[in-house]
Parts: C-alpha cells; sequence; structure tokens
C-alpha cells in the first residue's frame, strides 16, 4: 500500500501561487474580510432563523452553520461547495431582507429551505473533511518463481521404512531410600489474655442516658441529647460513644427503641 503521488511540476512551469509566501498585509486583509463578511451576513442569517419559527435561543446557530460551510469549502477548495456555499449564504441575506421589508412572507417553501440548511451542512462538511486525503491504492504483490530450482525436487534424508527398536537404558538396582529423621519445632505460645476489665464509665453513661427517656418525655433522645448529657456528667460524648452507650441500653430494654424521636 503506498499513496498516490501527484505528477511532479516541470522546470518551465515557473512557481506555484500557494507556494509564494503570504505577507502581513495579505494575512490582515483575509482576516478582516472574513470577519468583516461574517458579521454582515450573521445579522441577517439570525434575523431569518427568527422569522420562520426558529427558537430565538437557537436562532444564532443558523449563521455559525452557514459561515463555517463556507469557510470549510474555501479551505478545501472544492468549487462545486463553494458556489453552493455561498449561494446559500446570499439566497439566507435576500429572503431576510425581503422578510424584514414584508414583501415576502414565511411560506411553506422558505420555511422547509431553511429547516434543510442544517442537515445539508453536516454532510458537506464532513464531505469536505476527507476531501484532503490522499489516496491510498492497494496493489497485490505479483508471484516470485524461482527458475533455477523449479525442476528440482527438494532433498530430503534417506530413511529405512520402519525405524529402529527404541533401546531403553539399562537401570540398576533400586537402593531404599534414607528417610530423614523429622525435626521437631517448638513454638512458644503466650497465654491468652485476660478480659479486659469493663470501664466504670459504661455503667455511669447508661445511667445518664436511661435518664433521658424520662427527661424527653417518652421519647428517643438523639446524638446531640445524649452528647450534651453525657459533658454535662463529665464522660467522654463522642459521637460513637453515644450510639453504642444508646445500643446498650436499648438492647435491655428493647421498648425503648420504639419510641418516636426526640
Amino acid at each position: 500500500m503506498r499513496p498516490r503521488k501527484s505528477p511532479a511540476p516541470t522546470k518551465d512551469a515557473g512557481p506555484s501561487p500557494s507556494s509564494a509566501p503570504v505577507g502581513w498585509t495579505d494575512r490582515a486583509l483575509l482576516t478582516l474580510a472574513l470577519v468583516a463578511g461574517i458579521a454582515v451576513t450573521a445579522a441577517g442569517e439570525w434575523e431569518l432563523a427568527r422569522q420562520v419559527g426558529i427558537a430565538p435561543v437557537v436562532a444564532p446557530l443558523l449563521a455559525v452553520v452557514i459561515d463555517v460551510y463556507v469557510i470549510a469549502a474555501v479551505r478545501a477548495g472544492q468549487g462545486r461547495d463553494v458556489v453552493a456555499a455561498l449561494a446559500m449564504m446570499g439566497g439566507a441575506q435576500v429572503a431576510a431582507h425581503l422578510l424584514s421589508t414584508r414583501h415576502i412572507g414565511s411560506s411553506v417553501a422558505l420555511v422547509a429551505a431553511v429547516s434543510l440548511v442544517a442537515p445539508v451542512v453536516i454532510w458537506r462538511v464532513h464531505a469536505l473533511a476527507g476531501a484532503g486525503k490522499s489516496v491510498v491504492i492497494q496493489r497485490t504483490p505479483e508471484p516470485t518463481v524461482n527458475v533455477s530450482r523449479a525442476s528440482t525436487p527438494p532433498w530430503k534424508p534417506a530413511m529405512t521404512k520402519w525405524p529402529p527398536a527404541f533401546q531403553p537404558p539399562a537401570v540398576g538396582p533400586v537402593k531404599a531410600a534414607l528417610t530423614s529423621r523429622p525435626k521437631v519445632v517448638t513454638a512458644h505460645v503466650s497465654p491468652e489474655p485476660e478480659e479486659a476489665a469493663k470501664s466504670p464509665q459504661k455503667p455511669q453513661a447508661e445511667e445518664v442516658v436511661r435518664r433521658l427517656y424520662d427527661e424527653l418525655g417518652g421519647k428517643r433522645p438523639g446524638t446531640g441529647h445524649i452528647r450534651d448529657a453525657l459533658k454535662a456528667a463529665g464522660l467522654p460524648c463522642s459521637d460513637g460513644t453515644c450510639r453504642e452507650t444508646r445500643k446498650r441500653v436499648e438492647a435491655k430494654e428493647p421498648e425503648l427503641k420504639a419510641l418516636p424521636p426526640a
């Protein structure tokens, strides 16, 4: 696979117009013409989109669609697309001015034509995006034949019809395997740790939390109530301690868990 090459220019053909360097003056003029042209035509295309019923939020996108098509066609150098893009831009300007001066109305044909602008531009811009890519030609390689050895059969080693029988190697007497003495490993295991003594603060915390159920009028205290009560009693009052203390109290009296929250 190899890309198709364009024919080489002759010596007398002269320099190519595209190879000539572009000065800053030319670049400034090109940029000015592009910006001014888009600014002038965008207002008319926006008004045309609003007149045919396109939502005001997306109406400016009609101008973007047409301008993108014009720029893509000019950069790709496709003559038919350049003519079609400029005709689309000019037609949009004419229709917008005729609508604004009330010479024509929003007919069915005009609405249909404006509605088809976006799909056509999407199709043509995608087609122009691949117009400048090189065309790849795939050629099938020709088969090669070795003429010098075409009539000579391949060499094969001479061998008998039946191979000789396999002779197993001689095996000596089997000796009894030596049994190794097992190694005894003594592990020192520390005795089980004694159960940690219960904290004397837990019963006090449970009493404080149990009193909250009565002080709140038969309602289930929240974490904030428990924290304030434990803090006032000088006991640990983290969120985890509050929840665990309430859990122990309700485990002793399960009916407390069904009370409404405070």
